[in-house]
């Protein structure tokens, strides 16, 4: 392959699929929260956890490290009192609250947990699920779409953050037509 072909290749596949980063290796002991920003969805998409469709506000910003700042998961535009639904069929894990705030998680049957907040929940923990069942209704509270009302979706493989929008969306794939040859 030549060098401009390489080059050519190396900018498809970033204008396709982003960037390509490598994980920090951890020191011994320590644990690590990771951050995804790709990875492989689930064998079935999502549904989307507010009907109609709603807007993206906030999009998922990985951090550069465990605790460091970021967005680990996507606002999506709401009305407080909204039904909020499941995305997928799964078990209920948690209902709790959360900062002040009503979160719930399901678990799903490929081990992506799906987490809403805020929510007041109208399910409880070892519950099953459908997709697009009633989880509870979105709370009025305080966060970062104030003064508008937000549902935030998170997506969790283990202790690793993952884009839910890569769950939701199908990804836009690009054909480009082969380089002449020399």
């Amino acid at each position: 392959m030549t060098a401009s072909r390489s080059v050519f290749v190396a900018a498809s596949v970033l204008l396709c699929c982003g960037p390509v980063t490598a994980s920090p290796v951890p020191a011994a002991g320590q644990v690590i929260t990771e951050v995804a920003a790709t990875a492989t969805p689930p064998a079935g998409r999502w549904a989307w956890p507010l009907a109609p469709r709603p807007p993206v506000v906030h999009a998922f910003v990985p951090p550069e490290s465990t605790y460091g700042a970021g967005h680990r998961g996507v606002d999506l535009g709401a009305r407080v009192g909204d039904p909020v639904l499941a995305v997928a069929d799964g078990t209920v894990t948690h209902v709790g609250v959360v900062a002040g705030r009503g979160t719930v998680s399901i678990t799903h049957a490929d081990g992506v947990r799906s987490t809403y907040e805020p929510v007041t929940a109208a399910v409880v923990e070892g519950q099953s699920l459908s997709a697009e069942d009633a989880v509870g209704s979105l709370e009025d509270a305080d966060g970062h779409c104030a003064p508008a009302a937000c549902l935030h979706l998170g997506a969790l493989r283990d202790r690793t953050y993952l884009d839910p929008m890569l769950f939701l969306t199908r990804p836009r794939i690009v054909l480009l037509p082969p380089l002449p040859s020399r």
